[in-house]
């Protein structure tokens, strides 16, 4: 069976059925239906389009054009969002189906339709009919020409109702990719927590010194790109995130990953209040992360006790300075720069600050301060 999708019709408000009802005029009348047959389809498709309404919520009418026995016909596929059709009154001594209206029901659809289907749950329903004229004419290509121009001179007569129609699909169009985001969003989430997880599982079951090391800079990275997700999804602001928030995160992970060995050091964040974009929200907290990792691994060597204090001043408009600093060893004399280093961490530090087109400075004189400022945001 051909069939050839022709307009949409909304279904929300008693306005929608006068919309309804002219389209349903306009594509018998190309289809050719007598006046009696014409009269019995229209009233056949409000009833359908009434029962959406008022017992489906919000419904859509789809018109097409359609055959049936190879012979030219007007398809009415109408769906909602109601709580379903109770089976018994889909039988045919049932009781009565519709409460308004022409109080035709579902029944008396039923009998003028030439093909009647329902498919209903705790879902929705959705009913496909079709509706043919005793004379059909025969099948041809040019019918649905016939009938798109048929409709396009109905909404030039009514612009207004045609330009309501196609923003109400813009706005479900819209809301269903939210929708969508959203869903995504949340599996993001859950799957970057169940990441961080195993990385501590793998982490508390590995015997090898090098493997923990590995795993635990693994978990600070990966827990910065999962508090990052968090804070988008939180926000208020679309693409904003809370940095001082999320560096909090940051601290917080590294001091659980790093804990338990002799080493007891803390870190102390001071960040003022910034919403950045959430691009650059996250590879701040990614280069703090490294070099918070850093401090933990070479700061501190021989000692049992130490300090990190990560601090981040500015606005966006006018530039944000970023300063990780440690009381520790430092830089020997014949130390070869560190910011020069080969190893992943300074390598995405570098990449990270070539990125945002930002300076990076290195001292190591008393204990190892660095210096990153990040120009003024667009």
């Amino acid at each position: 069976m051909k069939t050839a999708k022709l307009i949409t019709v909304t279904l929300e408000k008693s306005a929608d059925v006068a919309r309804l009802r002219e389209v349903a005029m306009t594509l018998t009348s190309v289809l050719q239906f007598g006046p009696f047959e014409r009269t019995r389809t229209v009233t056949a498709v409000v009833e359908l389009g009434r029962n959406a309404i008022e017992h489906g919520q919000k419904g859509r009418a789809t018109f097409s054009l359609t055959e049936v026995n190879d012979k030219p016909a007007l398809g009415l596929r109408v769906t909602d969002q109601g709580r379903g059709i109770p089976k018994e009154n889909l039988e045919p001594d049932g009781p009565p189906t519709s409460s308004a209206g022409m109080g035709l029901g579902l029944r008396g659809v039923q009998r003028i339709a030439t093909r009647f289907d329902v498919e209903t749950g705790h879902e929705g329903t959705q009913i496909d009919a079709a509706f043919q004229p005793s004379g059909s004419l025969p099948a041809s290509p040019r019918l649905f020409d016939q009938a798109t121009e048929a409709l396009n001179e109905l909404s030039a007569k009514d612009p207004t109702a045609a330009l309501s129609e196609q923003n109400r699909e813009l706005s479900e169009g819209i809301a269903d990719r939210d929708l969508l985001m959203q869903e995504l969003h949340h599996r993001t989430g859950n799957n970057l927590a169940l990441i961080v997880a195993l990385i501590r599982m793998s982490k508390s079951q590995a015997v090898q010194e090098e493997t923990q090391q590995v795993l635990t800079e693994l978990e600070v990275r990966v827990g910065s790109l999962a508090k990052a997700h968090e804070l988008m999804q939180r926000g208020t602001n679309a693409g904003k995130v809370d940095l001082s928030e999320m560096l909090d995160e940051v601290a917080r992970t590294s001091q659980r990953a790093f804990s338990g060995g002799a080493l007891d050091a803390s870190i102390e964040v001071s960040c003022e209040a910034l919403q950045l974009d959430s691009k650059l929200a996250i590879d701040i907290g990614l280069i703090i992360g490294e070099l918070i990792t850093n401090a933990f691994k070479y700061a501190f060597v021989g000692r049992d006790k130490g300090l990190i204090r990560v601090e981040v001043t500015g606005e966006p408009e006018h530039g944000i300075a970023l300063v990780v600093s440690d009381n520790g060893v430092g830089l020997p004399a014949d130390a070869g720069r560190p910011e020069r280093s080969n190893s992943l961490g300074w390598r995405m530090i570098r990449t990270l600050t070539f990125q945002h087109d930002a300076t990076l400075t290195v001292d190591g004189a008393d204990g190892l301060r660095v210096h990153i400022r990040f120009p003024a945001q667009a």
